[in-house]
């Protein structure tokens, strides 16, 4: 069975990804999770909810469909349909043979779709009057709106945000934040570019410079802390920046994605709890079969990590627990909080 993922030619030939506008389209392929399953495996069980829309690729499955079942093969016209369109399982569907599906996430496609279909959420159109569009050096925005932390947004806190933006210039040697200080505001790098400093302790660790379209300060503002390190600009530019109040309001509950006890459950790709609290804490009582990694930790460990788990974090950690979902996100994972009325301690 073949492991070659697609291309974003090839998802276009699925729906309704062909109502997607190419850059749109690519942002999508860029998060699809591929699955194989054994001959014999439940796929879906009707009336579930999914967290995930699901594509045959190879294989034949079983669809029950009223008191009678169809068969789906990959590669077939049907087969370029979702299996469960929308958020609830319309039919039961089973592996005759062994199977490859790919997998997008419901909310993401949703959101992807309606920017595509409105011409108010296109990228070009966003700003109106005292806003830029999206091409040239001012391709800043673009990028920021490809990137997983926008892209959670719902359509009408991105136009509230983008609205609320404050435009200031920074000069070459500037410290836009520093070390220490309480976080204030949420900056992205409009034109020009920076350098992440770090205190002493983490000097070993490289050096990240920034341009136009990266944003910073958001994990003091999620995490409620000082700032984690200082950003120091290496040529004059320009920076757009959002007040905490107005960032707490409008970007941080889309910061962290979250699933419940029945969805997890249900979830049927590979996963691991994590608790991001302090060691003695969590030798106090903690979750079954769930790993301690406290969340100080998380960025010199993440290479430890595997990358095809999904991390569902406990949320024993309050705010750290919160910190750790973005976190991980940021770094290329798939993570979620794992609301508390699903928790348990042993």
């Amino acid at each position: 069975m073949s492991s070659a993922p697609l291309t974003p030619e090839q998802l276009s030939s699925f729906s309704p990804m062909d109502f997607l506008t190419p850059a749109y389209r690519q942002q999508l392929h860029a998060s699809l999770k591929y699955l194989q399953r054994p001959a014999g495996t439940q796929l879906l069980q009707k009336g579930e909810r999914a967290l995930a829309q699901y594509y045959l690729l190879e294989g034949k499955v079983a669809v029950d469909v009223g008191p009678g079942r169809q068969t789906l093969e990959g590669g077939s016209p049907h087969a370029h349909l979702p299996l469960n369109p929308g958020q609830v399982n319309p039919h039961g569907v089973k592996a005759i043979t062994d199977v490859r599906l790919f997998a997008v996430e419901h909310q993401l496609l949703e959101r992807l779709l309606g920017w595509s279909q409105e011409a108010a959420y296109q990228v070009s159109s966003l700003g109106g009057e005292g806003m830029v569009e999206a091409h040239g050096e001012d391709d800043w925005l673009a990028r920021l709106l490809s990137t997983p932390l926008f892209g959670r947004l719902p359509p009408s806190h991105l136009h509230a945000l983008l609205a609320r933006f404050e435009y200031l210039p920074a000069r070459a040697g500037e410290a836009v934040v520093s070390y220490g200080e309480p976080g204030e505001h949420f900056y992205v790098i409009k034109q020009g570019r920076a350098r992440i400093s770090l205190p002493q302790a983490y000097r070993e660790q490289p050096t990240q410079e920034l341009a136009s379209g990266d944003f910073f300060g958001e994990e003091a503002l999620v995490s409620g802390a000082v700032r984690s390190a200082s950003v120091i600009m290496l040529e004059d530019g320009e920076l757009a920046r959002l007040h905490r109040d107005l960032f707490v309001e409008l970007v941080r509950p889309s910061l962290i994605p979250r699933i419940d006890g029945p969805q997890l459950e249900r979830l049927e790709r590979k996963h691991l709890l994590l608790d991001v609290r302090l060691a003695v804490e969590y030798r106090l009582g903690h979750l079954p079969d769930s790993l301690n990694l406290p969340v100080a930790n998380l960025r010199t460990h993440a290479d430890a990590l595997e990358r095809d788990t999904c991390y569902i974090v406990t949320p024993e950690g309050g705010i750290r627990s919160e910190l750790a979902v973005h976190l991980l996100n940021q770094l290329g994972f798939e993570a979620y909080l794992l609301s508390a009325d699903g928790a348990g301690t042993a």
